[in-house]
């Protein structure tokens, strides 16, 4: 699997290692193809979630997945794009200071969190939410714990 990391907008974090792990962490052993990572603006996303999903607001994580076009056959699973995940870092260091974690630590768990959004949870309710919190937090604490024997 590939992840590129790109800018639009805003700097390149410097925990972009901690973000690839956080991505590898979710994915687990699933072969996918090529994602990836976009370091951009809380604004940026805000116009994203207009567009995309009618939603006027703010957001911290935006994933597209990259199915088949319909009636394609899909290819082995390492062969094609995987998907696009959209973070907003300035709303990272928001969240960051919010939320009393260190920056590195926020950028992990979006890119945690935007990984499986693209393996299909959700979190638009509050079952849902759990279920993907309860999976999104142990990988979170797993990198930064390898972050810091580093």
């Amino acid at each position: 699997m590939t992840i590129s990391f790109h800018t639009r907008g805003a700097r390149r974090p410097l925990a972009e290692n901690h973000a690839a792990q956080g991505v590898r962490a979710a994915l687990g052993r699933r072969r996918v193809g090529e994602m990836n990572v976009v370091w951009t603006s809380r604004r940026a996303l805000r116009k994203m979630n207009v567009r995309f999903r009618k939603t006027d607001r703010f957001t911290d994580v935006i994933a597209f997945r990259h199915d088949p076009a319909p009636g394609e056959r899909r290819r082995r699973a390492g062969d094609t794009p995987f998907g696009d995940l959209f973070i907003a870092v300035d709303q990272a260091r928001r969240n960051a200071r919010r939320f009393g974690v260190s920056y590195n630590e926020e950028i992990v768990r979006l890119a945690v969190h935007g990984t499986l959004h693209l393996l299909g949870h959700t979190d638009y309710t509050p079952a849902p939410r759990a279920r993907m919190w309860a999976a999104q937090e142990p990988l979170v604490r797993r990198v930064m714990a390898r972050a810091k024997r580093k």
